[in-house]
């Protein structure tokens, strides 16, 4: 099924950049002229040129962008391109050679070679100016790629702000609430479905079925909202919803994979409990969060599962949507579930995979270290789901209180290593040890 609001976030990025790249015309070549691109990797590519632009070039090996090229060789390309009376492209090709990377040298070249063409002062500064504005807009880019390829990988894996979340009025919340709802409700048309709603103060629960049970689902889901709650603002953490949160249970592995592949564009499989998504932007710190839970017939289960989802929700609504490092974002919902349903018994379960690891003389170090594009999660998301469930089990019942503080209090601009040893008085490194000790003898 097609993705369509990730093709929608990569035409932004390609619309911003191109808006930003504007006031450089782009010039097509009367003849195409031969050259030879060297790209900063050090590889040389035969291509011949049809026209280029702020952004880069176009010619029979494709489109390249400047900034992949060497400043040296994009100078020399350019020299080749403009006509020797047009000032006005020479000028914007001194523009797009300083806007690059370690371009001090072609830089100061490519100004000569513009007034040697006639490029007036006026014309110089202009430049220059364009100059900071093309490179504002390719780092832009670059942010946004990442961006896109990260939230590819897992919604959970994107950029979320620093902004801290503000407490709305009733008003302001009720009107969000709908919002939500109608949100709810068109993800769930669009998979071909419809739910009967059950709400509570903070849980709008969209169920499939209109079994009385999920009811009873939604009141725990209730109660397990205010317990959490209690424990996050005595934590110091200011908890924020911005709106009901709507929590739908699917009854249906097919429908569940059609509600996965168009909220997400992602794989049913690998979300075994749980997935939120982040459909509706607000005008605080960023985009409200949408409970989508597993299907499984087993109502403990079932609970736990949506427990999952809900405890990511509070802790997106927690202080700012900021994340921290992907063993936390992880490990720290799942063990709130656990604690919060344990009839589920998913405790066993999830330590399993981690603690053959760890008694086959494995470490928690490398999990530690890694975020959801590096190789702990891409291999094999299954262990490093449970090391990071265990160690940041292993944390809790150290003390919970600080394990919070460190989730969502203590200064977010700060690196994890600083705020762990500020919360924890050890370094992470040395935490990291003592959690593989102590799970060589104990369960």
């Amino acid at each position: 099924m097609t993705n369509f609001a990730s093709i929608l976030a990569r035409t932004a990025v390609l619309a911003i950049y191109a808006a930003a790249c504007a006031d450089i015309q782009r010039r097509e070549l009367a003849t195409q002229v031969p050259s030879v691109l060297r790209l900063l990797n050090g590889q040389e590519v035969p291509c011949a040129m049809k026209s280029w632009s702020g952004e880069g070039l176009d010619g029979d090996c494709g489109v390249r962008y400047w900034e992949d090229l060497t400043p040296k060789c994009v100078l020399a390309l350019l020299r080749e391109c403009v006509p020797s009376n047009d000032a006005a492209a020479a000028a914007d090709g001194a523009a797009v050679v300083l806007s690059l990377s370690d371009s001090e040298s072609a830089g100061k070249a490519a100004i000569q070679w513009a007034k040697r063409i006639g490029a007036t002062d006026e014309q110089v500064e202009a430049a220059r100016k364009e100059a900071v504005v093309l490179k504002a807009a390719r780092l832009e880019r670059v942010r946004k790629t990442e961006a896109a390829r990260l939230s590819a990988l897992s919604p959970e894996a994107g950029v979320f702000a620093a902004t801290a979340w503000i407490v709305l009025k009733p008003d302001e919340f009720a009107a969000a609430s709908v919002e939500m709802l109608e949100a709810a409700r068109a993800l769930l048309s669009r998979a071909g479905s419809s739910g009967s709603l059950h709400e509570t103060d903070h849980i709008a629960l969209f169920a499939e079925s209109g079994d009385d049970a999920f009811r009873e689902i939604a009141a725990s889901l209730e109660v397990f909202y205010d317990g959490w709650e209690k424990v996050l603002v005595g934590a110091g953490a200011l908890i924020a919803p911005q709106g009901r949160i709507p929590v739908v249970i699917v009854n249906d592995r097919d429908r569940w994979r059609l509600i996965v592949a168009a909220a997400a564009g992602s794989e049913p499989q690998k979300y075994q409990d749980a997935i939120v998504v982040y459909p509706t932007t607000t005008t605080a710190a960023g985009a409200r969060a949408m409970v989508l839970v597993a299907p499984n017939s087993d109502r403990s289960m079932q609970r736990y599962n949506a427990s999952v989802g809900l405890a990511r929700a509070m802790l997106h609504y927690s202080g700012s949507p900021q994340r921290g490092p992907a063993w936390l974002n992880e490990g720290l919902p799942r063990v709130m579930a656990d604690v919060a349903t344990p009839l589920a018994s998913m405790d066993d379960t999830l330590r399993k995979p981690g603690l053959n690891w760890v008694r086959g003389g494995g470490t928690f170090l490398p999990l530690l270290a890694s975020n959801y594009s590096d190789a702990a999660w891409t291999a094999d998301a299954t262990l490093a789901r449970s090391l990071s469930y265990m160690f940041v089990r292993w944390m809790y019942d150290q003390n919970p209180r600080k394990l919070f503080q460190f989730a969502k209090v203590v200064a977010p601009s700060e690196t994890i290593d600083v705020r762990f040893r500020k919360c924890f008085g050890v370094t992470l490194d040395s935490a990291a040890a003592q959690a593989a000790r102590w799970f060589q003898t104990n369960d």
